[in-house]
């Protein structure tokens, strides 16, 4: 009921290299250091989002496993990978504003406009649908054909 949308247009996972790059290790604490700074940098993202307390947050860009663990465990749920121009419908449905980095995140970018956020299993898929907007601006008509 009534959920708090946080929309995001960056990467909830570890920021890789542009080109190729090459780490070499030599010794196992190298290694335990390099995923440590990999997962503190993850946490870092996660607690800036869990200081606003959304109980959605859509990105368009990719989302760790990481990352899913610590919003799951703050009682947040998340899709990734979502189209522009969803993103944007659910903006305009919700008053959320689409934000581009965990650190620009304000209050006033969190969408409250949403009257109910569910998962539905139709059938072998689910889908996700915010309904019950108090101003909406857009509608879903979902078809299905036969499957067979």
């Amino acid at each position: 009921q009534n959920p708090r949308i946080l929309l995001l247009d960056c990467p909830l996972e570890y920021k890789k290299g542009e080109n190729q790059t090459n780490v070499e290790i030599t010794k196992e604490e190298d290694w335990a250091a390099l995923l440590k700074a990999e997962e503190e940098q993850i946490q870092k993202m996660c607690d800036q989002i869990i200081a606003f307390k959304p109980d959605l947050v859509v990105t368009e860009k990719g989302l760790s496993d990481l990352a899913a663990h610590f919003l799951t465990k703050a009682g947040i749920s998340a899709i990734r990978r979502l189209r522009k121009t969803d993103n944007n419908r659910i903006a305009r449905a919700s008053g959320a504003t689409i934000v581009h980095r965990t650190e620009e995140i304000r209050e006033s970018d969190i969408g409250t406009g949403a009257g109910l956020y569910e998962v539905v299993k139709i059938g072998d898929e689910f889908f996700s649908f915010i309904v019950d907007c108090k101003a909406p601006k857009a509608c879903t008509i979902l078809l299905r054909g036969a499957s067979r």
